[in-house]
């Protein structure tokens, strides 16, 4: 058996502008998993504890995982295991390693808030997971930079060909780190040209970087929740339709978030603190800004709350990620400050996580 686990993620600065090629983001991964298990099996079946999905059979066939059974009304939650199964059998394929039949279950550690479930990016965490564990059980030890490629290729498709794979680099890499997307027209022609994955993988992807920063010891990384979830897919979609209407108006927004979470990235290297937490609240009024002009509720009246009670103890606080509702983060430098701002954040209705950070990314447990 082939037991691999991967980590979520949390943005700290430079969400939505990480979408265009060339801007930098600073993220973090945190430390609840998504969990992926391969044993031999008679032929593929699949089960996804998260979804009460169990023994779904399949067969390998033309690159494509064809179901024995009707799958319609459990597609959706299938889109992701089933592309990172895909994508990693084709690989291997081209490998010419035999392909040997398997079960895969998957699940997530629980983060329950007010009796409701969080994701700290489990599409992402479960697509590396997945990847790593048939890999791993067909003997193929891949690096990180392989896994993080392949589950790049297999998330970006399974959402639609949207998103920035952030996500997928906190989950494999883990830590904090700077990052800056792939040009997603140049991995698009490759994989229209019908260029191998290995090829693919094995080359260089223009504008990637994903660069790892250390973390000072007294660092204080909180995360409230808000009560409300988001469509982050369909958010980015509407996104593209308003880019289409104004260019100009969207570049300077997506310019002005660029900006925040380039000053923030190299307050963090000079370990400038006041400056790294002006840059993160500032980044708040840029994100406020950009959803104002395009009809999206990027910052809502909570995570504005939550904003505004980590100014007040002198932190930084600003929405995380795609906004709409989800979570929010606070920054700060000392214990006792960050105990005030829960405290704060629990008085208003607000739900501080217990999540912390981590450190390693994808890895095989025992």
């Amino acid at each position: 058996m082939t037991h691999f686990s991967a980590p979520g993620k949390q943005f700290i600065s430079g969400e939505w502008a990480i979408l265009e090629v060339g801007n930098k983001g600073l993220v973090a991964a945190v430390n609840k998993r998504v969990h992926a298990e391969v044993e031999e099996s008679d032929s593929i079946s699949i089960s996804i504890d998260d979804f009460g999905i169990k023994d779904l059979r399949a067969d390998f066939n033309n690159s494509k995982l064809v179901f024995r059974d009707d799958i319609s009304s459990v597609r959706d939650k299938l889109q992701f295991i089933k592309e990172a199964i895909e994508i990693s059998l084709m690989f291997l394929d081209e490998q010419k390693i035999p392909l040997r039949a398997f079960s895969i279950r998957t699940w997530g550690e629980d983060v329950s808030v007010g009796g409701k479930k969080l994701g700290f990016g489990s599409s992402a965490a479960s697509t590396v997971a997945v990847i790593s564990a048939v890999l791993n059980f067909h003997a193929y030890n891949a690096s990180k930079d392989e896994i993080y490629k392949l589950a790049a290729i297999a998330h970006y498709y399974a959402q639609g060909k949207v998103g920035s794979a952030f996500d997928v680099a906190a989950s494999t890499y883990g830590g904090i780190f700077a990052y800056s997307r792939f040009d997603p027209q140049w991995l698009t022609h490759k994989i229209e040209k019908r260029t191998p994955l290995s090829v693919i993988v094995g080359d260089e992807w223009p504008s990637l970087v994903v660069e790892n920063l250390d973390i000072s010891g007294d660092f204080e990384f909180l995360i409230g929740w808000t009560g409300e979830s988001f469509s982050t897919s369909n958010a980015i979609k509407q996104m593209n339709e308003k880019k289409k209407s104004d260019e100009v108006t969207y570049r300077a927004l997506m310019d002005n978030v660029a900006n925040c979470a380039s000053r923030a990235i190299e307050a963090w290297k000079n370990d400038d603190r006041k400056m790294l937490m002006r840059c993160l609240n500032e980044n708040e009024l840029c994100l406020r800004n950009l959803g104002d002009w395009a009809d999206i509720p990027i910052e809502t009246p909570e995570l504005r709350l939550l904003h505004e009670i980590a100014m007040r103890h002198g932190a930084a606080g600003k929405l995380s990620g795609s906004g709409g509702g989800d979570c929010g983060i606070a920054v700060c430098y000392d214990r006792k400050t960050a105990e005030k701002i829960r405290n704060d954040w629990e008085k208003s209705g607000l739900h501080p996580v217990d999540v912390g950070l981590d450190m390693e990314g994808v890895r095989e447990e025992a």
